[in-house]
């Protein structure tokens, strides 16, 4: 019986619907990230700066960039004409503020990597409630890694969603992360994966000649 109350206490103890990682834009309905009033060369600034849907962004440092023009993320391409806004350091945090508190909030993202590790700090974001409460932290590189193969101009669908709990704030921390108005909807394969892929296509034709040379 004590068994059975423990449990019950520890299930009382969960919230019944916790935050979660979006990974696809699907059925997404939170506020859209629109920099169209930055279409020039980077903005260089800690802001505040007022965006469109409600959206205030400001940054721990000044150094953080609002616009376009040649962001280079290292393996993970650049960003030379998508409209972005990002930390400009490894360990720099960005914070949209919402007017009024979204159900989730999600944007394509993207984060500097070399040899296949982040450059600076892990790259983290995070949601927050009006009274600054943490909803919800995410590890990028460890739940959903962000790889280009190269490729420029890559963005990927990354957000939260509060599941019951209205966010307020959302951050992104470290790793030189940046988001933009777009994303890309389909991964580019890396290198090794190109390779894979060439290979099974030449066993897929030798085993079909194999075929018909039986056939015949």
């Amino acid at each position: 019986m004590r068994i059975v109350l423990a449990a019950l206490a520890v299930l009382a103890a969960v919230p019944a619907s916790a935050a979660t990682l979006l990974t696809s834009s699907a059925g997404y309905t939170g506020p859209s990230l629109d920099l169209t009033a930055f279409p020039g060369f980077y903005t260089f600034t800690a802001g505040p700066v007022s965006l469109p849907n409600g959206i205030t962004y400001t940054s721990t440092s000044p150094g953080s960039v609002l616009g376009t023009g040649g962001y280079g993320l290292n393996d993970n391409g650049v960003m030379n004409t998508t409209r972005i806004i990002g930390t400009n350091s490894g360990s720099d945090v960005v914070t949209l503020t919402f007017a009024n508190p979204v159900a989730a909030f999600g944007a394509g993202m993207n984060y500097a990597v070399i040899g296949g590790n982040p450059v600076g700090n892990a790259p983290v974001i995070s949601a927050f409630d009006a009274g600054g409460g943490l909803i919800a932290s995410f590890n990028l590189e460890t739940l959903a890694p962000i790889r280009s193969g190269g490729a420029n101009e890559f963005l990927l669908f990354r957000g939260i969603n509060g599941n019951g709990t209205l966010i307020k704030s959302f951050t992104m921390s470290g790793g030189f992360l940046i988001a933009g108005e777009t994303f890309t909807s389909a991964v580019v394969p890396e290198p090794a994966s190109w390779a894979m892929l060439i290979a099974g296509f030449g066993l897929t034709g030798a085993a079909m000649r194999r075929r018909r040379a039986a056939i015949a």
